[in-house]
C-alpha cells in the first residue's frame, strides 16, 4: 500500500467517523427521562406547537427577586436557548402557532402582567401592566386573536375575552364565580371551573356572551385543571374526594374517577381513552380508558404538575415542575399498586405493620378497609413532613396491600398514616436502611 493510498484510507475512516459521532445518536432512554434547562427553577407551565419546537416558563417571584424565564427549543428539548428573564412571578405560557403567544401572571398585589411575541419568542412584549386584575392565574387563546385570561381572587378576580390580540378585553364573569381554570374547542364553546365557596362548573355556545351553571357541588375545592376533547368529553380536578371527574355529554353530569385520585392537575387527553394528569411524588397519572381509572408511571423528578402532549400522539409528552421530563414511547408501565387481596369485609380499619422491616429499598405495606371510603396512605420523616403519598383512592371493604419503594431519602425511621375519609386512622413506624 503507498502512502498516497494510505492518505486515502486515513481521510475516508476519519470522514465516517465524523458523521457517525455528528448525526447518529443514541436513541431516547424508555419510560420518563430528564431533559436539562439553563437553569435549574420550578417549571409553571410547558407548550409545544410540534413535537420539536415548544417552550418552558419558570415561576420566578418578585417579592424575593427571584427570575422568571423562558426557555425555547427547537430540537425536542436537547437543547434550550433563553428568550425572556424577568424578576416576576409568572404562571402560565401558550402559543397559537410557531410565532404568536402569550405568557402571563402576577403577583397577586396589583402586579398583574401580560407578554406576546410575534416571532416565535424572540422579543417579548409587555401588553398589559397591572391592569384587570391582580394577576392571571390562566389563559387560553383559539387563534392568535380571540382568547380568555382569568382570575380566581375573590376580590379582584373575573373572565375578560379579547378578539383583537389582546389589545381590548371585555369582562365576561366577574368576581362571584372566582374563576380560574378553562378550556375552548374553537371560538364558541368552551367551559371555566371555579369556586365561590362551592364548586362550579360554566359553559358558553357562544364564545362567553352567555355562561350557564351546568355543575356545581359543595366543596371548597379548588378547580387545579379542567380540559375538553371535543364537545361531549371533558375532565376535570373536583368533585367528592377532591380527585378527578369526568364526563361524556358536554359536563352536564359528572363521574368520579378510581385510582390515583390526588391527580388531576393540568390534565390533557391525547383522544377519548388516553390522558395524563400532573402529580407530586415522583408519579405522572396516566389513563387509557377514557378517565374513568388511573395508575401511575414513574417520573425522576419528585413534582410534575404540568403536562403537555399532543393529540392523538400516544408517544411524544413533557411534564414539569422541580425539573423537565420527556417521554417518547408513551410513559412506559402503568402502575397500579394498590391490590385488593381479600374481599372479606372486615370488622374494623386496620394498619399492618410494614414488611420487611428494616427494609432497602421496597417494603409492603396491608390494611383493612370495612367500607367504601376515600383512603389515603401517606409516608412521613420523622420531623413530620410528608415525603411521598402512597395511595389517595376511593376503596371498597377488604383487605389491601401496596408496595413502597423508596426513592431519594436516607437511612432512617418514616412513619406511615392511614386516612379514611380525611380523618387519620393509625400511624406505624418502620426503618429504612441502606
Amino acid at each position: 500500500m503507498n502512502n498516497r493510498t494510505f492518505s486515502k484510507l486515513i481521510i475516508s475512516e476519519l470522514i465516517l467517523l465524523f458523521i457517525a459521532t455528528t448525526f447518529i445518536s443514541d436513541s431516547p432512554p424508555p419510560g420518563w427521562y430528564q431533559q436539562s434547562l439553563p437553569v435549574n427553577d420550578f417549571i409553571t407551565d410547558i407548550y409545544f406547537v410540534d413535537i420539536t419546537t415548544g417552550w418552558v416558563l419558570t415561576q420566578g417571584k418578585q417579592s424575593t427577586n427571584d427570575t422568571s424565564y423562558i426557555f425555547k427549543t427547537t430540537n425536542g428539548g436537547i437543547n434550550w436557548i433563553t428568550q425572556f428573564a424577568r424578576t416576576l412571578e409568572m404562571n402560565v405560557i401558550q402559543f397559537t402557532d410557531q410565532n404568536t403567544g402569550y405568557a402571563a401572571g402576577g403577583s397577586g398585589s396589583g402586579t398583574s402582567k401580560m407578554f406576546k411575541t410575534t416571532n416565535g419568542g424572540l422579543n417579548w412584549q409587555l401588553i398589559i401592566d397591572g391592569l384587570l386584575t391582580i394577576r392571571f392565574d390562566d389563559i387560553y387563546f383559539v387563534n392568535k386573536d380571540t382568547g380568555w385570561v382569568s382570575c380566581n381572587s375573590v376580590v379582584f378576580g373575573g373572565l375578560w375575552k379579547t378578539t383583537d390580540g389582546a389589545q381590548s378585553w371585555t369582562e365576561q364573569l366577574n368576581q362571584f364565580y372566582q374563576p380560574y381554570r378553562m378550556s375552548f374547542i374553537n371560538k364558541d364553546t368552551g367551559w371555566v371551573a371555579g369556586n365561590n365557596s362551592t364548586y362550579n362548573i360554566l359553559r358558553t355556545t357562544n364564545g362567553g356572551e352567555n355562561w350557564n351553571l351546568i355543575y356545581t357541588e359543595n366543596t371548597t375545592t379548588i378547580p387545579e385543571s379542567i380540559f375538553f376533547l371535543n364537545g361531549l368529553n371533558g375532565w376535570a380536578r373536583g368533585g367528592t374526594g377532591n380527585g378527578v371527574i369526568y364526563t361524556t355529554n358536554g359536563g352536564f353530569n359528572w363521574a368520579n374517577a378510581i385510582g390515583n385520585t390526588s391527580a388531576g392537575f393540568d390534565m390533557k387527553f391525547i383522544n377519548n381513552t388516553v390522558g395524563y394528569s400532573g402529580m407530586q411524588s415522583y408519579r405522572i397519572p396516566k389513563s387509557t380508558d377514557g378517565g374513568k381509572t388511573w395508575g401511575y408511571q414513574i417520573s425522576p423528578i419528585q413534582n410534575n404538575m404540568a403536562i403537555h402532549n399532543f393529540r392523538n400522539d400516544t408517544l411524544h409528552s413533557w411534564a414539569g415542575g422541580t425539573g423537565l421530563v420527556k417521554t417518547t414511547d408513551g410513559g412506559g408501565t402503568i402502575i397500579s399498586d394498590v391490590k385488593q387481596i381479600s374481599s372479606r369485609v372486615p370488622n374494623d380499619y386496620k394498619l399492618y405493620q410494614n414488611y420487611p422491616n428494616p427494609f432497602n429499598p421496597s417494603t409492603t405495606i396491608k390494611f383493612d378497609i370495612k367500607k367504601t371510603s376515600l383512603i389515603k396512605l401517606k409516608v412521613f420523616d420523622i420531623t413530620g413532613k410528608e415525603i411521598a403519598v402512597l395511595a389517595d383512592e376511593k376503596k371498597t371493604a377488604g383487605t389491601y396491600e401496596l408496595t413502597y419503594t423508596a426513592v431519594n431519602i436516607s437511612s432512617g425511621i418514616y412513619f406511615y398514616s392511614l386516612f379514611i375519609d380525611g380523618i387519620i386512622a393509625d400511624t406505624k413506624k418502620m426503618l429504612m436502611l441502606k
